[in-house]
């Protein structure tokens, strides 16, 4: 069974307290996080500077990547790479406020750009309502 010790360890990081916790979080609720969420359960654990420097760390060597919302929130995500494609969309229910990775590869639309574009990063966001979010109605 996949864990944060795991995690952290494959990709040659140390195995500190807000490093663990932010991927537990994550592993643990299955959803992309805003910090607030991820902090909520702890909330005075760690102090701002570790818990941005851990967020920061764990982006930049590709255990989590950031998603940036309509109204310019970010929620995080754990990188999935045997299950979604390095590149794909997301999806943000209006209802529930969950966002989720959607195992669909974004790269092809990339190619349509006219010849002298270099593209370094894309983001794909959907929003809608999710399939619980429609039962309830």
């Amino acid at each position: 069974m996949v864990n944060a010790e795991h995690i952290l360890k494959a990709h040659g990081l140390k195995n500190t307290g807000c490093r663990k916790h932010i991927v537990n979080e994550l592993l643990t609720k299955g959803v992309a996080l805003s910090e607030h969420e991820i902090k909520e359960v702890l909330p005075d654990l760690f102090d701002r500077v570790t818990f941005y420097r851990s967020l920061k760390t764990l982006e930049e060597k590709g255990i989590i990547h950031r998603i940036i919302l309509h109204d310019a929130s970010v929620k995080y995500a754990l990188n999935d790479k045997l299950l979604y494609p390095e590149v794909h969309p997301h999806f943000h229910c209006t209802e529930c406020d969950n966002v989720t990775c959607l195992d669909t590869d974004v790269k092809s639309n990339v190619s349509s750009l006219p010849p002298g574009y270099k593209v370094n990063e894309t983001q794909v966001l959907y929003e809608g309502v999710c399939p619980k979010c429609l039962k309830k109605k």
